[in-house]
């Protein structure tokens, strides 16, 4: 096998560091600045992350107990929390951690000559050169368990470095990890297909920050009514995301969609659509009850019908879509506030359940998902001119974001044989579900 000779660039490197011209290839690895620079990444690098030295812990408990497997009482995290039972169980698993280190000398030195070696790396002093007695080590042990379950708040003292040491260096003292598997995993999956849940970057004068703060937001969780985060990534904004003008029936027809708070922090929107203007309606959320007013104001002036110059333009069925800053293949819940007036939101935002509690709920009358399915109803109406979810702009929406072919066939049946669409809709007792969805059983209901 051939030696192959790279050229690099060079450029303020000291002469014994740089071979003579015409010299033989050496070992990069033998080469001063390469190790030079290797060990100096290495030392900047992070010393690990909190779940890498938690399983530390987890097989050290192994070792004192001659055991090769170890059964986790804590097996969901999120269900412990809701369920607020948590702390028990990890001031039970840092009990059972700490007191056998301390208890089987081996597995105590050995981890005592871990702390040592990673903290020795360390540029924060206090840290590298403070040497860790047992006592130290056991209460590390304790801050380590309870910081892995997000249970731990900051102490105030050289824990917090050491905490924060072993999570990464990071300013916070929240974890977030990932293996190498699982980045490739996400990688792969953001290249494939737009339907994932990692949100591009937008550019920061697209950004929008908003922040709530809660003194317990598990405990705001449980009731509703106190879910403030949940009101606001519900809060509609009064500008529309996308407009469409359709013409039919002697009148061209205005649909304006606009979007809640949530789904503005989807991947599914372009971030042009974040303006100053939409950050100054979303500065007046702090007084619910007038946005909410304004809300319904403002979409109420823009829903007007416009008649149509030509009479002949009348009998064709036209939609020209004059707005759109909704990505390709959305998934998405429609709210239908009323005719050419609708809300968009992420996928089950607009549930059955959640709009009982939602301060618009006397004012939405039907929602759809993106596939077609009908989430609930309150019009109880059953025709493609009426309002409802047979209504037809519910269809030309459907078709205008995300292309469903079952949106397209009642657009054309509606074009065509709107006799026909209307007879199926006639003898269709919905026992089999409501909407378009269901078109094979409205084509052949008898």
């Amino acid at each position: 096998m051939n030696d192959t000779t790279f050229s690099i660039y060079k450029s303020s490197i000291s002469g014994e560091m740089n071979g003579e011209h015409g010299s033989e290839p050496i070992d990069i690895k033998k080469h001063p600045l390469t190790k030079l620079l290797y060990t100096r990444n290495c030392d900047c690098k992070m010393a690990g992350n909190l779940s890498s030295i938690y399983q530390t812990l987890i097989a050290l408990y192994n070792l004192s107990k001659n055991s090769f497997y170890y059964s986790d009482e804590i097996v969901n995290t999120f269900i412990e929390k809701m369920e607020q039972t948590i702390m028990k169980k990890v001031s039970r698993l840092e009990e059972k951690l700490a007191g056998v280190l301390t208890e089987h000398i081996v597995p105590a030195r050995i981890l005592q000559h871990i702390f040592g070696d990673k903290f020795g790396r360390s540029s924060n002093k206090a840290i590298s050169e403070n040497g860790l007695s047992v006592d130290m080590v056991n209460e590390l042990v304790r801050q380590i368990v309870r910081q892995k379950f997000e249970q731990r708040l900051p102490s105030g003292d050289i824990y917090d470095d050491y905490i924060r040491f072993l999570s990464g260096e990071q300013v916070s003292l929240m974890e977030i990890s990932y293996t190498k598997q699982q980045q490739k995993q996400k990688q792969k999956q953001k290249a494939k297909s737009q339907d994932n849940d990692t949100m591009d970057m937008f550019d920061k004068r697209h950004q929008l920050p908003l922040c709530k703060k809660v003194e317990d937001y598990f405990a705001s969780t449980i009731r509703i009514e106190d879910d403030v985060v949940k009101r606001m990534l519900g809060l509609p904004v009064s500008i529309p995301i996308f407009t469409l003008h359709y013409s039919g029936g002697g009148r061209q027809n205005v649909i304006n969609v606009y979007p809640t708070v949530q789904f503005m922090y989807s991947h599914h929107i372009n971030p042009r659509y974040i303006t100053e203007d939409v950050r100054g309606v979303l500065g007046g959320a702090n007084v619910p009850s007038r946005y909410y007013e304004d809300f319904l104001a403002t979409v109420a002036a823009e829903s007007k019908m416009e008649e149509l110059d030509s009479k002949s333009e009348s009998e064709m069925f036209h939609t020209e879509t004059k707005l759109n800053g909704i990505r390709q293949n959305p998934q998405y819940s429609l709210v239908g506030i009323q005719p050419g007036v609708y809300i968009i939101g992420m996928k089950d935002q607009f549930n059955i359940h959640d709009i009982e509690t939602h301060p618009l709920r006397d004012h939405m009358q039907c929602a759809m998902d993106e596939i077609g399915f009908v989430l609930f109803d309150k019009t109880n109406t059953k025709s493609v001119d009426e309002f409802g979810p047979y209504f037809i702009e519910q269809y030309i929406l459907l078709d205008a974001l995300s292309k469903q072919e079952v949106a397209q066939n009642v657009i054309t049946y509606y074009c065509r044989h709107k006799d026909k669409l209307e007879k199926g809709l006639e003898s269709y007792n919905e026992k089999r579900g409501k909407g378009f969805i269901c078109w094979r059983f409205l084509s052949f209901a008898s």
